[in-house]
Order: structure tokens, then C-alpha cells, then sequence
């Protein structure tokens, strides 16, 4: 990265703060007035904005009466994208589960790409646990509701005020509860399985797949 490229880089964490602050409008006016095109291209192309964004600061600049300077701003953008275009930062924007960004020139593209695929293995591997887990928790509650149930349904069974008849449909309503119940553990045991399963092959991908 040349120099200019480092100072636009020093004031750039400042400048995404603005933008962020700014509302609908991607400029402010303040921004659009210090004229400074060659920095929002860099934090454009730094945090994965297209090109075409500068159609957008067009818009929010016209009410102020700046017309953006395109060659500044792709200048800045060149340096900018080539920051966002590293195979660590597909990594992580991969791990976090982001879209993919088709900004990347063609020379950055496939180290980009192959960060971001293999960020994407582990998000999915663990968006693949917490559903897991998901299903253990509610087929879990469920099978202490049913425990409860059973309960009630036998102190039913043992009052004196049941009847014969009550009785004995109280008694085929507990055996489909206790089939219930151990249908529900035996899921919960097999999704405990896949779930361990999944967390081992999180920790060998987390140990293969690292970008430092």
C-alpha cells in the first residue's frame, strides 16, 4: 500500500463512524463539502461497498451542491478494496455467517473466495449445533411436561373418586405418555450424538482453517 493509501487508512475507523451516523443519506453534509472523494472511496472499498456506491453519494451530494470527483473516489476505492479483499477477511465475513461480497478484482477474487469458503464450513457446522441443541432443549421440556402428566394422571388412578371406567382409560393414556416419553429420549439421545459429532468436527475445522 502506497502512502497516500496509509494516511486515507489512518483516519479511516473516524470516517466509517460518520457514515454510519449519517442516517439514509450516505454523506453528510459536512462530508460532502470537505470534498475528500479519494477517502470515501478507500473506506467504500475497505468495508466491501461496490463501485456503484459513488451513485449514491451522488445523491446525497447533490442537495448540497457537490458533485463527486469519480477519479479521486476510484482511486481511493482501488487502495480501499484490496484491504477488504484479503483471504482473512473473507474468513472471518464467511464465519460470520455475511453473504459474499462480489466486489473483489479478478487478482484478489480467488484468495478472497477461499477464505470465505472455508469461514463458511465452520458457520454452518456451528449453525448446525445450535439447532441441534435447539431440538434436545424443547424435546427436553416436552418430555418433562409429559413427566408431569404422568403424575397427575396417576394420582387420578388412585383416588377413590375414579371410576372403573375412568380408571381404565386412565391407565391407556399413561402407557401412550410413557411411550411418548421414551420415544422423545431416544430422539434426544440420537440429536446428543449428531450434536457431539458436530462439535468435534467444529474443533478439527477451527484447528485446520485458521487465518492469523
Amino acid at each position: 500500500m502506497n502512502a497516500r493509501a496509509r494516511e486515507i487508512g489512518g483516519g479511516l475507523s473516524v470516517l466509517v463512524l460518520v457514515v454510519a451516523l449519517a442516517g439514509c443519506a450516505t454523506l453528510s453534509e459536512q462530508q460532502c463539502l470537505a470534498n475528500d472523494w479519494q477517502t470515501v472511496g478507500y473506506a467504500d472499498g475497505a468495508n466491501g461497498h461496490g463501485p456503484s456506491r459513488l451513485l449514491k453519494h451522488q445523491d446525497a451530494c447533490m442537495k448540497h451542491g457537490v458533485n463527486p470527483d469519480r477519479e479521486a473516489y476510484l482511486s481511493g476505492y482501488r487502495n480501499g478494496v484490496t484491504v477488504f479483499c484479503t483471504p482473512r477477511n473473507g474468513f472471518m465475513r464467511g464465519e460470520r455467517g455475511y453473504g459474499y461480497s462480489q466486489v473483489c478484482p479478478p487478482e484478489l477474487e480467488r484468495a478472497f473466495h477461499a477464505g470465505y469458503r472455508d469461514g463458511r464450513q465452520i458457520y454452518l457446522t456451528g449453525a448446525e449445533i445450535k439447532r441441534l441443541d435447539a431440538l434436545v432443549y424443547t424435546k427436553s421440556a416436552a418430555v418433562e411436561e409429559i413427566k408431569e402428566e404422568i403424575i397427575l394422571t396417576e394420582q387420578h388412578l388412585v383416588s377413590d373418586d375414579t371410576t372403573s371406567v375412568e380408571r381404565a382409560g386412565l391407565l391407556e393414556h399413561t402407557k401412550e405418555l410413557s411411550r411418548k416419553q421414551g420415544q422423545l429420549e431416544s430422539e434426544i439421545v440420537e440429536l446428543k450424538v449428531q450434536a457431539a459429532l458436530e462439535r468435534h468436527a467444529l474443533a478439527e475445522l477451527r484447528a485446520t482453517l485458521a487465518y492469523l
